[in-house]
């Protein structure tokens, strides 16, 4: 899943603002901005991490979960690790078809005949003497 823990914070003037990590301090994300479910309250959340996924739709972080397991948010390479995923939009299902693309590759036909015959080897090996 591509998302982001961040540290969420309130002004005074219940102004949004959205910390990652950068070199161990706080780095704001000018901009950022969370959305959350009609049945939360933000200020209820201030001062806590909260995982976020990207709603491209409204182009804005959506809260999936506050992570009261964390006390810091996410470095902000991660967050350009997850960006960068976003952008190049790799699914899960995706992924999984080219590996099943390339495994069919010439190149990889004598890996996969060697390992199945040295699994069936191993198999025999296991199997009882027969009378």
């Amino acid at each position: 899943m591509n998302s982001v823990d961040f540290l969420f914070e309130l002004t005074n003037d219940n102004r949004q603002l959205v910390f990652l990590y950068e070199r161990g301090k706080k780095k704001l994300m000018d901009g950022a901005r969370i959305a959350f479910t009609d049945d939360v309250d933000p200020s209820s959340i201030a001062g806590r991490i909260v995982e976020c996924s990207w709603n491209k739709e409204e182009q804005c972080w959506s809260c999936m979960r506050i992570r009261s397991d964390k006390s810091t948010p996410n470095d902000i390479n991660t967050y350009r690790k997850v960006m960068r995923s976003i952008t190049d939009n790799i699914t899960e299902e995706k992924l999984l078809e080219e590996i099943d693309e390339i495994s069919l590759l010439p190149m990889y036909a004598d890996r996969m005949q060697q390992a199945h015959t040295k699994m069936a080897q191993q198999q025999r090996r296991r199997l009882p003497p027969q009378c």
